[in-house]
């Protein structure tokens, strides 16, 4: 023991802790609080949606005219051609006019709706009466449901002169009616719901 100091620690023990230190705290011994309960999701009811669909068709008023006026224009004079001439009413050309109207009318609905819920989480009408495009789980849509959530009804408007598709547009509609969470099938296809803001 000769030159050690009686207050040295022995080699291999080591000093233990003061009496008056804090013990030191372990991960399982700190709390935390519990993260705020969310807000539950109030899915949109049929009949706002519809006034949606409705404030958005106003969007689209300005392009439905010039083609009105031109089909009933083309449809007028064949009419006074078939009066004129004794013979039946070629409608053949007409249509072909009308399904190319019908396709840059379905490309630019398409566009309006993927960008609009893209940027803004919903188009102009549903905006309007306060409801918003999310994902299933309640996020924030990104590009993939946004691009995906229009392609029914532009294959449907594309396809608008086909006898029937009028019926699809129906089925697409009011499916919402049964669904637990009033997903219409276009929200079905890009994984969405329309909720209360």
């Amino acid at each position: 023991m000769k030159g050690r100091s009686l207050c040295a620690p022995m080699e291999g023990h080591p000093i233990p802790p003061r009496p008056d230190a804090p013990l030191p705290l372990s991960p399982q011994a700190t709390w935390t609080p519990p993260p705020p309960p969310q807000p539950a999701l109030r899915y949109a009811s049929f009949w706002i949606r519809v006034g949606a669909t409705l404030i958005d068709g106003l969007v689209f008023i300005p392009l439905s005219i010039p083609f009105l006026i031109a089909v009933w224009n083309r449809m007028s004079t064949e009419v006074d051609r078939s009066i004129a001439s004794g013979q039946p009413v070629d409608v053949t050309r007409s249509m072909g006019r009308y399904a190319g109207w019908a396709l840059a009318v379905a490309v630019a609905t398409y566009a309006y709706q993927a960008l609009m819920v893209r940027y803004f989480g919903g188009t102009i009408g549903k905006l309007a009466v306060g409801i918003r495009v999310r994902t299933a789980d309640g996020n924030v849509v990104g590009w993939r449901e946004a691009l995906l959530r229009p392609i029914l009804q532009l294959i449907i408007g594309v396809g608008s002169f086909v006898p029937g598709a009028g019926l699809i547009t129906l089925l697409d509609d009011l499916w919402m009616l049964w669904d637990r969470q009033k997903q219409t099938l276009h929200d079905k296809v890009a994984g969405t719901i329309v909720v209360h803001r």
